[in-house]
């Protein structure tokens, strides 16, 4: 089913969450049928079959359809991963898998033809500089999911701000408390307009988008870790989450969908 008739069906049902520090690691255990021939994967969540093909994000280092551009290197300091909304921050959790503490680079690759020039169709954590074994839709852990649909619709986020990030868990209850300490000065503040705003504007036009200040590297308040920013593609959706391991079940691609190619993908 189509992303975004998704969203607009059941984006009403989403409920804001906030972080929670009793995040502990689950244990690797591959759920999913590999389809390396086809590059597809089956993926049981919630007992529900979920399929999707992955051929166009496998190798997006040499996809010659996207223009690959480095937003900076992102601090990782509790190996628990972060991608969300980070003005709506709906399902901000970890996802349910660990990487080493570290610095790890972040890019992001902008369409080059079709309808998608100019736009940020993939985001990418690159832990390793190799091509995965095989791919997963990245999940949450269940606890921090109040019913099933939320549980169904794990792997995917909702972007209701136009913007998605990266950041480590730590970094981001940091960042938290700053959103948290600014409206508590001013509640009819706005804290893309006064305190993010500025930062995009630096990078207008870098890289060259059809948007432009589409991505900035951030330092929250009383952090010494950064979170990276970026637009997400056509805007407002909900978006999909994968996770690339080696042969031995070790994470080394981080990527968030921003792009629709084809009808592949199912709940």
């Amino acid at each position: 089913m189509n992303k975004f008739k998704i969203t607009l069906i059941m984006a009403s049902f989403w409920t804001l969450f906030s972080c929670n520090d009793k995040f502990k690691q689950t244990e690797f255990k591959p759920q999913s049928k590999q389809d390396i021939k086809n590059k597809t994967v089956t993926q049981i969540i919630c007992d529900e079959k979920s399929t999707f093909n992955y051929n166009d994000f496998n190798d997006l280092k040499n996809n010659k359809y996207y223009d690959r551009f480095f937003a900076g290197k992102l601090s990782i300091t509790s190996g628990q991963i972060v991608c969300v909304d980070p003005l709506f921050k709906e399902l901000a959790y970890p996802q349910n898998w660990i990487i080493e503490k570290g610095e790890y680079p972040v890019y992001l690759y902008i369409g080059l033809e079709d309808d998608y020039i100019g736009r940020i169709a993939y985001a990418e954590l690159n832990i390793k500089d190799e091509i995965p074994v095989y791919w997963e839709i990245s999940l949450i852990s269940e606890k921090f999911l109040s019913d099933d649909f939320e549980k169904k619709m794990n792997g995917w986020y909702p972007v209701e701000t136009g913007l998605s990030s990266f950041s480590d868990f730590e970094t981001f209850k940091k960042y938290q408390e700053e959103m948290t300490n600014f409206y508590k000065n001013d509640k009819n503040a706005n804290f893309y307009n006064d305190v993010l705003a500025f930062q995009f504007a630096k990078n207008k036009n870098i890289p060259k988008s059809s948007r432009g200040e589409d991505w900035i590297n951030y330092t929250p308040k009383n952090s010494k870790s950064n979170m990276i920013m970026f637009g997400s593609g056509y805007g407002d959706g909900l978006y999909t989450r994968y996770v690339g391991y080696d042969k031995n079940g070790n994470v080394v691609k981080f990527v968030t969908d921003f792009i629709k190619l084809d009808e592949t993908e199912m709940r």
